[in-house]
């Protein structure tokens, strides 16, 4: 298995958040989808960003806001210089 980290304690810990989040989402979205409840998908309430800024995961613009801070994360990750070892 791809080692993210030396040291072992926090590889298995990064792992497990890593399990987690997938799982979390491949039971979030159909759940979104079947209930037509698309707000449960919105990054800000996936991070329970509405416990310190109320009602940030309503309106539209939270909606777009949203879905630019996803694709800015992923292109992040993606076009990220990687170490040689």
């Amino acid at each position: 298995m791809i080692k993210i980290v030396n040291n072992k304690y926090v590889d298995a810990l990064l792992k497990l958040m890593l399990v987690t989040a997938i799982i979390h989402m491949l039971i979030l979205i159909p759940y979104a989808i079947i209930n037509g409840k698309m707000i449960l998908t919105n990054y800000f309430n996936i991070l329970d960003a509405d416990l310190l800024f109320p009602n940030i995961i309503y309106g539209l613009w939270s909606q777009i806001l949203s879905g630019v801070i996803v694709v800015a994360i992923y292109l992040t990750f993606l076009f990220k210089p990687h170490r040689k070892a």
